[in-house]
Formats: C-alpha cells, sequence, structure tokens
C-alpha cells in the first residue's frame, strides 16, 4: 500500500522545506480552530505533529536522490 506523504521523499530535505510544512499545517490548524472548525483543527495540528516528529528523526543526509 502506498503511503499518502512520503516523508523519506528527498524533496524534504532541505531544513527549511520540513520548517514550512510543519507551520502551514499548525497555522492552518490554528486557523480552523479560530473559526470554531475543531475537528479540521484536530486533524491539522495532529498531522504537524506528527510531521514535526518524524522529520526530527529521519536522517535526511543517508537518503539520496537516485
Amino acid at each position: 500500500m502506498r503511503k499518502l506523504i512520503d516523508l523519506y521523499h528527498p524533496f524534504f530535505a532541505p531544513v527549511w522545506i520540513r520548517i514550512a510544512v510543519v507551520l502551514v499545517l499548525l497555522g492552518w490548524g490554528l486557523f480552523e480552530l479560530s473559526t470554531g472548525a475543531v475537528l479540521w483543527a484536530v486533524i491539522f495540528i495532529g498531522v504537524g505533529v506528527i510531521c514535526a516528529w518524524r522529520f526530527a528523526t529521519i536522517d535526511y543526509s543517508a537518503i539520496s536522490d537516485d
């Protein structure tokens, strides 16, 4: 089964891209929370936290572009 988002992809190797992805997810979750959409807020904040955790544990220096 294919992953929804492949966090091991070389696209995520630059640190600024990983930070931007996490900030966008958390920011959108906070926006959803401010509009009263609690379910969507929990989903986006949860995915943001999971991405931040996975980005911190994946060694992107070992992943090649091949």
